[in-house]
């Protein structure tokens, strides 16, 4: 029987961003992201680039209209309480996981609001990586550029947001309530439960601060003698997780395998 596909993982790449699995502060313009057997958020360029150019500043968060209030397609419960999780621990939840709280919806429906994108041009990038020099004694580093099916992308765009909108609904598509007091309990002081239907079928979480949960890439190739950096389209292939913080009961990733061969990628 096929696996079932799961939208947890693409449901941004219709308005062409990319998701992080686990939305959490920090991740930014100009961070490398490795693609092996996994996925991975590696760091920031700069900790590994050297350039006489300065390092290209991101522009101030703007309001993103296009992804602003926009909603999902409706999504199956177990895929969408998994979003749901995520975003929750984001935002500091104690107890992200909802659900006994949603044990009559068979599909959710989400928006992001607040939503803001903060941008670095592809074209400073491009300057920054053609006036500098890569630190290759970095065993990550060597990894991404001598594995032959190693790749890595530079994030060109973020998605930022502290609030999300949840719809519940039965099999038939008719929304359902849920518990509103019951659910701000579980999640905790961090997080503001907001209802915003007589029938509590629809709720707003709200953090204390913006958390990235979206991303543009550019992959970045060398060949020897030039740079290029060229558009990737979104997928769920480049969906990553990243590395939870101590005590924040999310699992670490599996380590970088270092590995050798011949071609050059960074």
């Amino acid at each position: 029987m096929p696996k079932k596909k799961d939208p947890s993982v693409t449901f941004l790449n219709r308005f062409g961003y990319n998701v992080i699995k686990l939305p959490r502060v920090g991740i930014e313009p100009l961070d490398i992201i490795g693609r092996d057997d996994t996925t991975q958020w590696l760091g920031p360029l700069a900790s590994v680039w050297k350039s006489t150019e300065p390092v290209p500043l991101p522009s101030a968060p703007r309001p993103s209209a296009p992804i602003n209030g926009q909603k999902t397609d409706q999504l199956q419960v177990g895929f969408g309480l998994k979003i749901l999780a995520n975003a929750l621990a984001a935002f500091g939840a104690t107890v992200p996981s909802l659900d006994a709280a949603y044990t009559r919806a068979r599909s959710v429906q989400f928006s992001y609001t607040n939503v803001t994108s903060t941008v670095v041009a592809p074209l400073e990038a491009g300057n920054y990586l053609a006036s500098g020099s890569l630190n290759t004694a970095n065993p990550v580093v060597r990894h991404y550029l001598t594995v032959e099916d190693a790749q890595a992308f530079l994030i060109v765009d973020v998605l930022k947001s502290d609030s999300l909108t949840v719809t519940a609904s039965d099999d038939r598509g008719a929304e359902v309530g849920v518990d509103v007091p019951s659910i701000q309990a579980l999640v905790g002081a961090k997080v503001k439960v907001k209802s915003g239907s007589a029938s509590n079928s629809t709720l707003t979480f709200t953090g204390e601060a913006p958390v990235t949960f979206g991303f543009i890439v550019s992959e970045i190739e060398f060949d020897g003698a030039r740079w290029s950096l060229q558009g990737a389209a979104p997928s769920g292939a480049l969906a990553f997780a990243t590395r939870g913080d101590a005590g924040s009961g999310i699992a670490a990733e599996a380590p970088v395998l270092l590995g050798t061969g011949c071609r050059i990628r960074i």
